[in-house]
């Protein structure tokens, strides 16, 4: 199981996805004199210090996408299950980025400017590497079932 690409894949999606679960993904910016306020995954600390949970919907995505790519690790007998779940895993990302995009530039403060940080590149990472392993698990699908038709 350890052995194949696809697992290497999948798990380095996963460690991509802890690491931006813990990073902050974005600040907001005072347009004049003012303390910036940090976007994390699970909240929005504001220039007060006070904590707002706006950005819980990016935890929950992310979570669930980890726990996707640790089911899909497991379920190494079944590719085909394994090839749909690192779809819905790259349909996740997809959607934390929609969501991310939605939050910096219409929920965010008014007055305030929004920068992304270097961890919003990151589930961008984790899908390339769902995808590479889908590909992988798709080559050995293919591979079996070439091997079953030779019998």
């Amino acid at each position: 199981m350890w052995q194949r690409r696809q697992t290497l894949f999948l798990l380095l999606a996963i460690v991509f996805a802890i690491v931006c679960l813990c990073l902050p993904v974005g600040h907001f910016e005072p347009q004049g004199m003012g303390l910036h306020a940090p976007l994390y995954n699970l909240w929005l600390r504001n220039a007060e210090g006070g904590v707002s949970l706006m950005g819980s919907l990016l935890f929950a995505l992310l979570l669930l996408t980890c726990s996707i790519g640790v089911w899909a690790i497991l379920r190494f007998h079944n590719r085909p299950l394994q090839a749909r779940l690192c779809v819905m895993g790259m349909l996740l990302l997809a959607i934390w980025y929609a969501s991310f995009f939605f939050y910096a530039y219409h929920v965010g403060y008014r007055d305030y400017t929004f920068r992304p940080a270097v961890a919003a590149c990151l589930p961008f990472v984790s899908m390339v590497f769902y995808g590479m392993a889908r590909h992988s698990i798709l080559a050995d699908e293919k591979l079996v079932r070439a091997a079953d038709r030779i019998r």
